[in-house]
């Protein structure tokens, strides 16, 4: 999974979705998918100019986590018998 740092970079710089889509000039849906961790697709190119007005790179942006592997709620307890 794709995680993304963009709210608080936003926070930090004090930017809200319509003026950071203005300046990286990027579409307003491609930074609300990015804020909320919806994004399956960014153009390159996006993200570049998304980093070069928050004066970050990508790693600072994205970070890959791990998937959490879902539970299985049918499983025995531990111990229980």
């Amino acid at each position: 999974m794709v995680r993304s740092h963009l709210v608080e970079l936003m926070r930090r710089h004090q930017l809200r979705i319509a003026e950071l889509a203005r300046l990286a000039e990027v579409n307003r849906s491609t930074v609300t998918a990015l804020t909320r961790d919806r994004a399956t697709r960014v153009d390159l190119g996006a993200l570049e100019r998304i980093c070069t007005v928050l004066g970050c790179g990508l790693g600072d942006l994205l970070e890959i986590v791990p998937e959490e592997p879902a539970q299985d709620n049918d499983a025995p307890l531990a111990g229980a018998h």
